[in-house]
């Protein structure tokens, strides 16, 4: 097996290099505009979860916020500074519905570009212990929490409760599915890996089948890699400059699915980097004399590219 297909191999099963990035292939900014990521200054991070009980209830938990109060919503706040991902998710799920739990998975991560970055990125995993909230113990993070049944949820806005917002329901009907699937039938469990990013950053995995032959594109400038993109928050667009780069003209996509998420939490390194995969829908020649197709001849590697590959069979990108 060649280093590549090694490497490709350990980020196909949510293991991105342990080596920190110290240059990027394309940046989406001017050098002198391009700033680290700071939580609560150019970031803001969401961290939510999924949570279900025995009875295949969904616990949710009522806003005290001013803005929200009284409504439902499920549980998600925001990132604290030197806060890990899986920390914060943790913390935020006690604070609000009183009881704890351990993640075993991301099922949902999101993008927006506001006054900054903005992600929300939202877990799964099972119960460990507390006690339900009840508005005896309302505070500022909620006024109670409790469990609420997939029939009532679905048929939202007819139900009793009056929800925040309807938007984390496909999120809850996809980790409902995802859970339902046989493991070889679903993406496999993915949690973030420690590693510290300064900026806002993707690592691109795109592949091109032709004729049942499997190729990666690399950038072969310093040793060769996976083209990565400084100040990238959105697969679309990180995917349009890669291709102005590498073929100087549009490609088109297949589905886009994340492979690896990457963040420390380190008061200096807030960045987080996304690795993520999708195939090229068009045969464009290379115009970049720093980028190569490379041939995947391990079969292993080759199976675990088209499993990926599978609608379903990976989280969607942002």
């Amino acid at each position: 097996m060649s280093e590549v297909e090694r490497a490709l191999l350990e980020l196909l099963n949510g293991h991105p290099p342990s080596t920190p990035l110290t240059r990027y292939d394309i940046c989406r900014k001017p050098p002198n505009s391009s700033i680290p990521s700071v939580l609560g200054e150019n970031l803001s991070v969401i961290v939510a979860a999924v949570v279900f009980n025995k009875s295949g209830q969904v616990v949710l938990i009522q806003e005290a916020k001013k803005r929200c109060r009284g409504l439902w919503y499920y549980p998600a706040g925001r990132l604290e500074p030197n806060e890990t991902l899986v920390e914060g998710a943790k913390r935020e799920f006690e604070e609000e519905t009183g009881l704890t739990f351990e993640p075993t998975s991301l099922v949902h991560v999101e993008s927006h570009l506001l006054a900054g970055y903005w992600m929300r990125f939202t877990f799964t995993g099972y119960l460990t212990g507390g006690e339900l909230k009840t508005p005896e113990k309302a505070d500022k993070e909620s006024i109670q929490a409790g469990w609420f049944s997939m029939e009532q949820l679905r048929s939202y806005p007819h139900c009793h409760i009056k929800l925040r917002a309807p938007d984390f329901l496909p999120i809850v009907e996809k980790t409902i599915t995802q859970n339902s699937q046989m493991p070889n039938g679903r993406h496999p469990p993915l949690l973030p890996k420690l590693h510290p990013h300064h900026f806002m950053c993707m690592r691109i995995v795109l592949v091109k089948v032709i004729n049942n032959e499997f190729q990666v594109l690399l950038n072969m400038e310093d040793t060769p890699h996976f083209p990565t993109v400084k100040d990238a928050w959105q697969a679309d667009d990180s995917l349009h400059i890669l291709s102005m780069d590498a073929f100087k003209t549009k490609n088109y996509m297949g589905p886009k699915h994340i492979l690896s998420v990457e963040h420390a939490g380190y008061k200096t390194a807030d960045g987080i980097c996304l690795s993520i995969m999708t195939d090229v829908q068009t045969n464009r020649e290379l115009a970049n004399s720093s980028y190569v197709w490379h041939t995947v001849t391990h079969p292993e590697v080759r199976q675990l590219i088209a499993q990926r590959l599978e609608l379903g069979m990976g989280i969607p990108c942002p």
